[in-house]
């Protein structure tokens, strides 16, 4: 009797049923991540949020072109942000952005990889984000402008900013995650105290979930906690 109810169920309402539950238990990660001092802000973006006071500074890398995250901390918390994106179609709405806040909001035109220096980056002129990877998924649809820029380690990006200490850093690097965190060491990271990473291994066809998995693993290795609420977007704390 219910493999008949199942069949007579649209398809568009089974979609829409899958949604609602999905969404149910989104909800109760959430919460519970809430409970541990985590709070979440759409559409993935996780933070350990008694941290942060009006005088601490966060670092947004592949901000984008509207710098979605940056003005949420900056409605939410009062901080300072530097947005570090070297997409030079997203140039003008960013410098719009920062005259907005105030000055709260910062750009550079860097990228961040495992390498410091000049390198290729591909930007896309159909989709939002580009890469460095050639293999992207956005890259390889075509419609591309490739072009210098500059790249700066995790292990020198404090002093470039000149900061002590980066109390959070978002990095949406479109695929060079994986490469940057093979490179990684301890030592690397010591001046960072929250990094949210979103990996993308749905976008580039040589990694996979499990890549993903062993990326966490190895930074938790380096005294970090992890919460994910959909193991593909991971906040790592001391």
């Amino acid at each position: 009797m219910l493999s008949l109810i199942k069949k007579a169920i649209p398809t568009s309402l089974k979609i829409q049923i899958r949604r609602v539950i999905d969404q149910i238990g989104l909800n109760r990660k959430i919460r519970a991540g809430a409970k541990s001092g985590i709070g979440f802000a759409k559409p993935n973006y996780l933070f350990k949020g008694a941290f942060f006071l009006p005088q601490d500074t966060i670092v947004d890398v592949g901000c984008g072109f509207d710098a979605d995250f940056s003005v949420y901390m900056i409605k939410k918390f009062g901080v300072k942000t530097i947005g570090i994106d070297p997409t030079l179609k997203h140039k003008s709405s960013l410098a719009k952005i920062s005259i907005e806040s105030g000055g709260k909001f910062i750009h550079k035109e860097w990228a961040v990889s495992a390498t410091d220096g000049k390198i290729s980056f591909n930007e896309s002129e159909n989709n939002v984000s580009g890469s460095i990877l050639g293999e992207h998924k956005n890259i390889k649809n075509g419609g591309v402008k490739k072009y210098e820029v500059e790249s700066i380690s995790l292990l020198n990006l404090p002093a470039r900013l000149n900061l002590e200490k980066i109390k959070y850093i978002k990095l949406d690097l479109e695929g060079a995650e994986y490469e940057l965190i093979e490179k990684i060491k301890k030592e690397d990271l010591e001046k960072y105290e929250q990094i949210f990473i979103e990996f993308h291994h749905h976008c580039v066809p040589r990694y996979s979930k499990e890549d993903t998995l062993r990326m966490a693993r190895k930074i938790e290795s380096f005294g970090f906690n992890s919460f994910s609420l959909d193991k593909h977007n991971f906040l790592f704390y001391r």
